[in-house]
């Protein structure tokens, strides 16, 4: 059995880990406040069917900035001695690339950009940055610590939300 402190010891292992993911998800709208940039849509516009692919709110600069994020975030990490660049470089594609996925869904549910989808906006980000340092060899977490980041990611997605809310950061708390 693992004491109380070795699971906390875990969990702040594999958040260290994740922090990658976790900067590059947040990265495009830090960035999009900071530096007001005129946006390019990855879909360009486009529809499938009635619907947008992507939205207005899935932009090449933002998707650019998240993944240099990720990728400096483990740069830094790999500097300290405890992560490796490529693994950020991973992780931070992964997290763009699973925003992406998260909103071609909820095009397709018909939920609105903004709009809130429950789980989908907060775990399609991370799941896709795992399975990329999966794909690419990188895969740094032990069984226990992938299980455990799930409700973590879910409560501190909400948490970093609210904050961002509340320092006017985004529109919506969620």
């Amino acid at each position: 059995m693992v004491s109380p402190n070795g699971v906390a010891i875990e969990v702040l292992k594999g958040i260290w880990i994740v922090l990658p993911a976790y900067v590059a998800n947040a990265a495009p709208l830090v960035f999009a406040r900071i530096y007001p940039f005129k946006r390019h849509p990855i879909d360009m516009g486009r529809k499938l069917g009635r619907e947008r692919i992507l939205g207005d709110s899935k932009s090449i600069e933002g998707f650019v900035v998240g993944v240099a994020m990720g990728t400096l975030v483990g740069w830094i990490q790999e500097v300290l001695g405890f992560g490796s660049t490529l693994r950020g470089f991973c992780m931070g594609l992964g997290a763009m690339v699973g925003d992406c996925v998260g909103a071609f869904i909820k095009r397709r549910l018909g939920i609105a950009p903004g709009a809130p989808a429950p789980v989908l906006d907060q775990l399609t980000f991370l799941l896709f940055a795992l399975l990329f340092t999966a794909i690419l060899g990188t895969y740094p977490l032990n069984a226990f610590q992938t299980i455990v980041l799930i409700p973590v990611t879910l409560g501190l997605h909400l948490a970093t939300n609210v904050a961002a809310y509340l320092m006017k950061i985004k529109n919506v708390p969620w």
